[in-house]
């Protein structure tokens, strides 16, 4: 038995796990939402592998455990005092699915050894490059390709790109890293030209305002490696605490910064102003989770609002603040987990964190399970980088 399980084991761990990865940069890239499929398929498909062949049931980090049964909990309980308890069911549903998804996945997928993760992201960096010519041909085709995919008409549908632009800058930066610590300049010429072509050529702004604050963390982190991740945590505690505050006095000036946005920009200004609001109507617990959607919205003129664009302001609207703190407590522990990495892994993470949070304020709800995938994706090419280092 023992040596059917050391047989067996490579193919059940790696080849999926390469699969799923190759897929990420090109068909992620097309179709974002799929990160979800991908990445908990490959959890569930480890998972089973695990209990099968190893005889073991994989155990998940402690300290994020705890936290997203105590988040899930206050989700459920918020049905209760919810405006649309049934919808609010659906997404406290959402919320315990996904953490038990990035739970399994971080758990069962085990790490790779040093021939596996060298090709692991040989192959990445190939994909990501396979993943910007998609993008590029299609824009020089008047994005006939991703009509096709979406079955919808060409104008219009570059946009759909955007979610797998905003999760390519996640998991462009653990690949930045590895070429960087084996000094493969060449690779990391490719995966700099790759994503500046993505980025260029698509319409995400958050995916390029994401990347221009890693990069700048980055060299920040390179420049002042410890003060880096005390600055992280102090601005995480400020944007989290102080969002609606912060928020509402920004969107109050909309019409002066009106000048400066594109239409999709004010049109957040104008998300954020109608949120903030709700806000201080309930503070403490919010209207329930899920249901952002559901509050009036007379700013919008519309009988139903839309969701906030924001998942620091979402936390606030539909948990209060108890889960705004929860949030922030999972950011501080995920900055605490940074600052145990090895010392080469330190500032790619910090810049992937950084990245994150920006992407957080302009982008999903707190239940986009394919935003959690792409987390959990690159968080785990973290954890191969730094285990790879201490058995080196």
């Amino acid at each position: 038995m023992t040596r059917l399980a050391h047989a067996v084991s490579p193919a059940i761990t790696q080849w999926p796990t390469l699969a799923v990865y190759a897929a990420l940069p090109t068909v992620g890239l097309i179709a974002g939402p799929s990160y979800a499929g991908l990445v908990f398929g490959l959890g569930l498909v480890q998972f089973l592998g695990v209990i099968g062949v190893e005889r073991r049931i994989p155990v998940p980090d402690p300290a994020l455990g705890l936290l997203a049964i105590v988040f899930a909990a206050m989700s459920w309980a918020s049905v209760v005092w919810a405006i649309d308890p049934a919808h609010s069911r659906g997404a406290a549903l959402q919320v315990t699915l996904i953490s038990a998804g990035c739970l399994v996945f971080l758990a069962a997928t085990p790490l790779p050894d040093a021939t596996a993760t060298n090709r692991l992201f040989l192959v990445l960096t190939a994909a990501t490059v396979l993943g910007a010519a998609i993008i590029v041909t299609d824009w020089v085709l008047g994005d006939r390709f991703e009509s096709l995919v979406m079955h919808r008409p060409a104008a219009g549908v570059a946009t759909k790109y955007n979610r797998g632009i905003d999760y390519l800058v996640l998991i462009a930066w653990p690949q930045v890293a590895f070429a960087v610590w084996y000094r493969r300049w060449w690779q990391v010429a490719l995966l700099a030209a790759a994503l500046a072509a993505v980025l260029v050529v698509g319409l995400s702004l958050a995916g390029q305002a994401a990347a221009l604050v890693g990069i700048i963390v980055l060299a920040l982190a390179f420049r002042l490696p410890r003060a880096v991740l005390g600055l992280l945590a102090g601005g995480m505690t400020l944007f989290a605490l102080a969002a609606p505050f912060g928020l509402r006095l920004l969107t109050t000036h909309r019409a002066v910064l009106a000048a400066y946005l594109k239409h999709s920009g004010f049109e957040r200004l104008e998300i954020w102003d109608s949120a903030t609001t709700h806000v201080l109507e309930r503070p403490l617990l919010g209207w329930g989770i899920g249901n952002a959607e559901a509050i009036p919205s007379a700013l919008l003129q519309s009988s139903h609002g839309v969701y906030p664009h924001n998942q620091w302001i979402e936390l606030w609207v539909e948990t209060g603040a108890i889960g705004a703190a929860l949030g922030l407590a999972f950011a501080l522990l995920i900055l605490r987990r940074i600052s145990r990495v090895a010392a080469p892994v330190r500032p790619f993470a910090c810049a992937v964190f950084a990245a994150a949070v920006v992407i957080s304020y302009v982008n999903f709800e707190v239940t986009t399970d394919s935003w959690w995938a792409a987390l959990a994706a690159s968080a785990w090419l973290f954890a191969a980088l730094d285990h790879r280092m201490r058995v080196r």
